[in-house]
């Protein structure tokens, strides 16, 4: 059985480093933002095109598709659709096949969400958070030329994106901690030993 470790994570909060630096323990490959290019080739998508919309969500969706009576290669009507949709489809698709392929850490994208019912996986879900003005703090040091004030109206959007689009295409509660296997505060923890918590979790799951 694969086991699948999916990241929901605050911006800023180094979600992404902890997820990398897991892989690397495990041995298992790390999927973020390849998720991108996987699903704009599968989906017929222009890669810049999906860049500029990748984890945000459109006001008109089928849910339906959602829940597996869609694919890439099914009806006409695909063409017709947002191509956040159209990319939201195609991601669903590349992640449960790479799911079915073996062990993996998935950043993001409602993985856990889209692995729910997937046979012969074993989900993992986690949520990466810290407090507003930590990662402010680390928005800041990734991007110099932010102001304190552009930096935080950054974090706060782009939470609230997430936020939406997990809320929207899972018809769930992003952030709500009793949703998820386990929660790790990287600002009272540190990056490296709330991702080795985390290796040390799932050795003993």
């Amino acid at each position: 059985m694969s086991l699948v470790v999916t990241i929901g994570r605050q911006y800023g909060s180094a979600g992404k480093d902890v997820g990398k630096i897991v892989a690397e323990e495990l041995g298992i490959p790390f999927y973020n933002k390849e998720l991108v290019d996987m699903a704009a080739n599968k989906g017929n998508i222009s890669t810049e095109a999906v860049r500029e919309i990748d984890e945000k969500a459109t006001s008109s969706f089928l849910y339906s598709l959602v829940n597996g009576n869609y694919t890439m290669s099914g009806a006409p009507m695909h063409y017709e659709m947002p191509v956040n949709d159209k990319l939201f489809i195609a991601q669903s698709e590349v992640i449960k096949e790479l799911a079915k392929q073996g062990s993996c850490v998935i950043v993001g994208r409602c993985a856990d969400y889209v692995l729910r019912d997937v046979e012969g996986v074993d989900v993992c879900s986690v949520f990466v958070y810290g407090s507003l003005d930590y990662r402010v703090k680390r928005v800041m040091e990734a991007y110099p030329e932010l102001s304190p004030s552009k930096a935080r109206e950054k974090v706060i959007k782009t939470d609230k994106q997430r936020r939406t689009y997990y809320d929207y295409y899972s018809d769930g509660d992003w952030g709500i901690m009793e949703n998820y296997d386990i929660c790790l505060n990287t600002e009272t923890l540190g990056i490296e030993k709330a991702a080795m918590m985390l290796v040390d979790y799932l050795k003993n799951r």
